[in-house]
């Protein structure tokens, strides 16, 4: 696919997408209107064998996901988005996709093109990438937390605010003593409450983006409500929430986090 800016014909970027939560048809409509500001892509979803769709339409499944294999056949991905999934409590040689995961991971960076871990799959890309550790939390971590920004320089880091709003929900985080160890890697914003919520690569080719600035406004009070239902023991109400009358604070954050991202991978495009 290719789009035209004035007289230049410039190709438009494939961006792989592993989409690994539990619904992925209700994640796909979250998150594509987050990258509605964004430059023009070309969104190739990707199934893994050992990640099971149980919850999803198997027609939509089979329409509109491809194996990796399959996925870089006809052109090569110019990027890559590792979405969470609800396996952050669990040893990383646990979760059964782990092995399908890593090689996709370790493909994009060695190819370098630019790598966006949401979620859980921000920490998953640390381990596979930077051998970092995570921690698990006894409680979840769920609510808006607001969020320092603690560097300005860089193609993310220099777009967004001083202080702005994040959403969480998980049981796990960044090791953040671990990851300011790190030679590779970066914290570009934190949040009392919440730990590091953005860090990336020095070269600023791999993002990592614990929260989910996908989330609709209602999605934490949902959550919480299915989780009291469940009987969880280990989740407080989210914090800075409103359940009867929740609000979005984190919208702007979100679009200006995606669009900058996809502005990058954008710019690092090679000419096909």
């Amino acid at each position: 696919m290719i789009t035209s800016i004035g007289y230049a014909t410039l190709p438009v970027p494939r961006i792989g997408i592993v989409n690994l939560m539990p619904h992925a048809e209700q994640y796909e409509r979250w998150l594509m209107p987050q990258l509605a500001a964004a430059s023009p892509f070309e969104p190739v979803w990707i199934r893994l064998n050992e990640r099971k769709f149980s919850l999803d339409d198997p027609a939509h499944i089979a329409q509109n996901y491809v194996s990796y294999a399959d996925a870089i056949t006809a052109a090569p991905l110019d990027a890559l988005i590792v979405t969470g999934a609800a396996v952050e409590h669990l040893p990383y040689e646990q979760v059964r996709f782990m092995g399908e995961l890593d090689p996709i991971v370790r493909a994009a960076a060695d190819r370098g093109i630019p790598v966006l871990g949401l979620c859980w799959g921000a920490l998953a890309v640390a381990h596979l990438l930077y051998g970092l550790p995570k921690n698990v939390y006894p409680t979840k971590v769920s609510g808006m937390y607001e969020t320092d920004r603690l560097v300005a320089d860089g193609p993310i880091a220099s777009v967004l605010d001083d202080r702005f709003w994040s959403t969480h929900s998980r049981y796990a985080g960044f090791d953040d003593e671990a990851l300011d160890r790190s030679a590779e890697v970066r914290a570009v914003a934190r949040a009392v409450g919440a730990g590091t919520v953005i860090a990336e690569s020095l070269d600023h080719n791999v993002l990592m983006h614990i929260g989910h600035p996908e989330y609709e406004g209602c999605r934490l009070a949902d959550e919480y409500r299915r989780d009291m239902s469940a009987g969880l023991t280990d989740v407080l109400p989210p914090a800075n929430v409103d359940l009867s009358q929740p609000v979005n604070r984190w919208r702007s954050h979100s679009l200006i986090f995606f669009a900058s991202w996809v502005r990058l991978v954008n710019e690092r495009v090679p000419a096909r």
